[in-house]
């Protein structure tokens, strides 16, 4: 067996480990979402970074175009009626970011039974352009620090996996 197909094997190994524990632990957890980062534009040109789950539903989203957009499963409690208000909490073990913003119940591009957070221009609409861009650096260097993100609300909280796409916040940038 070459080296390659070993740390193939040894990465299953502890993957399905850490799935087997979670799974005895009384179910799969949503302590941790596995999946994939991605960044993509939609058809109106607007950039997207994205964590989906292994079935292509979104777990975390942040794009731009009219304005900002931020989506995120809601760990809090279900949201008894949609436009809720609620606030989340991102962190990546250096710094941490308050989001207010509403819940709503999951759209069909979220995984079943889940609530969706959704904030609109980072929260400050009204920001001058040096004071947005402050902001706006903010939260990039916050995605971007290369260090697992836990996003938390009411006392529970989910942990998404370090961003690991190329070059994102350039492109990001470039069109925000």
């Amino acid at each position: 067996m070459t080296k390659r197909a070993r740390r193939l094997q040894l990465a299953l190994a502890l993957m399905w480990l850490g799935l087997s524990a979670a799974t005895a632990a009384g179910g799969p957890s949503k302590d941790m979402w596995s999946g994939a980062w991605t960044f993509e534009m939609d058809r109106q040109d607007r950039p997207w970074l994205a964590s989906s789950d292994p079935r292509g539903k979104t777990v975390f989203r942040i794009g731009c175009g009219s304005h900002f957009e931020l989506d995120a499963v809601y760990p809090g409690n279900a949201p008894t009626k949609d436009h809720t208000e609620a606030s989340i909490t991102i962190g990546n073990g250096k710094t941490q970011m308050e989001f207010a913003g509403f819940a709503y119940a999951g759209p069909q591009s979220f995984p079943p039974n889940t609530s969706m957070f959704n904030q609109a221009d980072l929260g400050h609409p009204g920001l001058a352009d040096d004071q947005w861009r402050m902001l706006e650096n903010r939260v990039l260097d916050l995605l971007g620090a290369g260090q697992p993100l836990r996003v938390a609300a009411e006392g529970k909280s989910y942990v998404l996996p370090p961003v690991k796409v190329s070059r994102w916040r350039d492109r990001f940038q470039k069109i925000c």
